[in-house]
């Protein structure tokens, strides 16, 4: 009796043994299983992470430029009022130069300009040869120093412009001098308007 005890307990044991087999390979699935749910869940973490990072630089650029947007379409709007005032100093006698509030004037425009150019505004060069990403051209002379250098250069400027950071807000707005000598199709069309009408 012995004998069939100890065979049933080692029946009971090898039953035992292949019941805590089988309960640690399911185990071991479920714990691969959750590693790999594990893993899934991090790379989406660390894209999602990535998603706001980026979404967080295109709102701060994006206001950035709505920043850059509104401060450029204001600048602008104040322009005229700059010219305007410039203009009313531009047309003063010399005795009225001396009042105090020509002076008053004259040192509200030079703060004006000052503040302008704190926002990043500065004015478009206008001396020397005619370039037209920066000048608008608004009327043409002849000019005789034009024939001798060969390049379209700035004779008068009507209206100033303006860059603001760098980049071009307002054209300034020229008169420009070139010689009938850098154009010959100009004169040729324009004596044969000429033998037209007699």
């Amino acid at each position: 009796m012995d004998k069939k005890k100890q065979k049933k307990e080692q029946m009971d044991d090898a039953i035992e043994n292949a019941t805590k087999l089988a309960e640690v390979q399911v185990l071991q699935k479920q714990l691969a299983e959750l590693k790999v749910d594990q893993e899934d869940a991090r790379n989406q973490l660390k894209r999602a992470v990535a998603d706001y990072q980026n979404l967080e630089k295109r709102v701060n650029e994006g206001r950035s430029e709505l920043t850059q947007f509104v401060g450029a379409e204001l600048v602008k709007r104040l322009l005229p009022v700059l010219d305007h005032l410039e203009q009313s100093l531009s047309g003063i006698s010399e005795q009225e130069k001396q009042s105090g509030w020509v002076k008053g004037v004259e040192l509200a425009v030079k703060e004006f300009n000052q503040v302008l150019a704190s926002e990043g505004l500065d004015q478009v060069a206008t001396d020397g040869a005619f370039d037209p990403s920066l000048h608008e051209a608004v009327d043409v002379k002849e000019d005789s120093a034009s024939s001798s250098t060969g390049e379209t250069r700035i004779l008068e400027v009507v209206r100033k412009g303006y860059n603001l950071n760098g980049k071009v807000l307002r054209p300034a707005q020229v008169i420009v001098g070139r010689s009938q000598d850098n154009h010959p199709e100009e004169r040729s069309s324009d004596e044969g308007s000429i033998k037209e009408e007699n």
